[in-house]
């Protein structure tokens, strides 16, 4: 039969149903023309035939499978697992009983009882008892009877869409339906219009993502006091604290910090509940509150390497919806930023933050601190410096000193002299004997109206003076700004790097 003798509509037609066909069913739109070709060819019904009113079985299967759900047929007819078969020419009866082992026709796809008579199939049988044996071999292969009546799974009869997810509600297992064995790394996908899938939510699954849902722990230890160690090994449910006595655990640590304030006991016993929620998987309200409370005794504690891991994982908790305090946390951040002059993280968070954000007082305040140093406007920074809110200011007292040092360099550079008092308030200190000190620690405690007592100057043998010399009150003193210049600069190289062991980001 050569394609030369074709009508034009036919060819036309014959293009069209191969453009329409996808990868899952080409090989049954092929075969399926064939058998109709041949069918006509040998019937003499070629050029009288309208083609354009005929449609291809397996075509039709898929637009169903992409535009509704359909109902079960109730017949005792099945399909094949993309849908139905195309039709073929009669067989002998000799040949039925290898045909049995098929998938069957589901005959509702025929357009009219005049297609069904026109194009025979030999997937369909004579007799009750064949079909009835099918029947029961199909049920048996998917291991779900109840997916053959039940309309929600008419897609996975019809389509065999659903044979390729897991089953959703979670029975036998997790399992799916028979070719992905008990799937893992489930997640939920809307239906897309013209890509095999229904309106309604299924499951994509992963075979390539481990379930760790079989393999958390689930803690059974009821002690509310545990030591952290350090896991060499898979963790013992026995020696895990479950959800409920944590919550118990975190009272009794709060209450005991306000007692005594004893960080190396609070350091402890918190890093075991974070590990006893990590091994778990808990990621919850409660764990935000484990770690947030964690991260507010160790900027206490001065501990700056033990709160950076908690703001790390608040970070992290914070993104995934989980509710907490993040705006007080997002100000430690820019403080810690600021420690560690990090400028490129520094430019993508300023980048990321939104106007709610930058109106809280706590963030605003951060933000003002990072203005105020990046235009050297030391006078500015210690009068926010003096009122931290919340905790910024146990951050900032890890870096106020290197700020003090830039702050006398370029006040050593503007002045001749300046009253100790006034070196005192301007850079925050508490006292001026904290002034002094500082100024002594950095070798430019150099005065210009420091007084010696008269008799150790005129002791002929005394060949010793004062090395802190005290006569003169501090609150009297006069600083020697030209003269301590070389210290202070010499100063500033003291700053220049930050130290950052223990710490992760």
């Amino acid at each position: 039969m050569s394609s030369s003798s074709w009508p034009p509509e036919l060819k036309v037609w014959v293009q069209q149903c191969l453009s329409k066909a996808t990868a899952s069913n080409k090989a049954a739109v092929n075969l399926e023309l064939k058998q109709m070709l041949f069918q006509a060819h040998a019937n003499g019904t070629l050029n009288t035939t309208d083609w354009t009113k005929v449609e291809l079985q397996s075509l039709k299967a898929q637009t169903q499978r992409t535009t509704h759900v359909p109902v079960p047929p109730k017949i005792h007819i099945t399909t094949t697992s993309f849908g139905a078969p195309p039709p073929s020419s009669p067989v002998p009866a000799s040949d039925v009983g290898k045909k049995k082992k098929k998938k069957k026709n589901d005959g509702s796809a025929s357009s009219s009882s005049n297609a069904k008579s026109s194009f025979p199939t030999p997937y369909h049988f004579t007799s009750s008892a064949d079909e009835a044996e099918a029947l029961a071999r199909r049920a048996a292969r998917f291991q779900k009877p109840s997916a053959q009546s039940d309309p929600s799974s008419a897609s996975a009869s019809v389509g065999g869409v659903g044979r390729w997810f897991g089953d959703e509600d979670g029975e036998n297992g997790g399992h799916g339906l028979g070719m992905v064995p008990g799937q893992v790394g489930k997640r939920k996908m809307r239906g897309k219009g013209g890509l095999g899938y229904s309106a309604d939510e299924i499951m994509e699954v992963d075979p390539n993502v481990i379930d760790w849902d079989k393999h958390t722990i689930r803690g059974t230890c009821t002690k509310l006091e545990k030591s952290y160690l350090r896991l060499t090994s898979e963790p013992s449910p026995a020696d895990i604290r479950p959800l409920h006595v944590l919550q118990q655990t975190l009272q009794l640590l709060k209450s005991k910090w306000k007692q005594n304030h004893n960080y190396a006991y609070a350091l402890d016993q918190f890093k075991s509940m974070r590990q006893d929620l990590t091994v778990q998987r808990i990621k919850n309200e409660f764990t935000v509150e484990v770690y947030e409370i964690h991260g507010r005794i160790a900027l206490e504690a001065k501990d700056l390497g033990e709160y950076n891991q908690c703001q790390t994982m608040l970070r992290q908790l914070y993104e995934l919806g989980i509710k907490g305090h993040p705006q007080e946390f997002l100000s430690y951040r820019i403080m810690y930023l600021l420690h560690t002059r990090n400028r490129s993280d520094m430019a993508t968070l300023l980048a990321q933050l939104t106007p709610a954000e930058k109106q809280d007082p706590g963030v605003k305040h951060a933000l003002d601190v990072h203005a105020s140093l990046a235009t050297a406007n030391y006078v500015r920074f210690f009068r926010l410096y003096s009122a931290a809110p919340n905790m910024s200011g146990y951050i900032m007292d890890h870096f106020v000193e290197r700020e003090r040092i830039s702050a006398l360099a370029i006040m050593s550079k503007a002045y001749m002299t300046l009253p100790l008092l006034f070196v005192a308030t301007s850079l925050a200190f508490d006292t001026d004997e904290e002034a002094d000190k500082f100024l002594v620690d950095h070798d430019a405690a150099i005065y210009t109206n420091l007084t010696v007592p008269s008799q150790s100057l005129q002791t002929p043998n005394n060949h010793w003076r004062p090395l802190k010399p005290t006569y003169t009150p501090l609150h009297e003193r006069t600083w020697d700004c030209r003269k301590a210049h070389q210290a202070c600069a010499k100063g500033i190289e003291k700053y220049r790097v930050v130290d950052l062991k223990g710490q992760v980001d």
